[in-house]
């Protein structure tokens, strides 16, 4: 299942991204690695905003779309 598949309140761990490798290493020094614990805190027409080790984040639904989540 993806990020984006997740409602708002739930919980998830993230198992992996299939983003780009710029991207990817700005979201990992933001805290967001696999393994991590992730909490979707709302869900708006840009994005989501998840928490991740009591940091929100602003994720767009495309990114979203290419993180499993378990």
């Amino acid at each position: 299942m993806t990020l984006n598949t997740i409602g708002v309140g739930e919980k998830c761990q993230l198992v992996s991204c299939d983003i780009p490798a710029k991207t990817r290493s700005k979201l990992e020094t933001l805290g967001l690695v696999p393994g991590e614990l992730i909490k979707i805190v709302q869900s708006t027409r840009a994005g989501l905003i998840i928490e991740v080790k009591s940091s929100h984040l602003a994720i767009a639904h495309d990114l979203a779309s290419r993180m499993t989540v378990s």
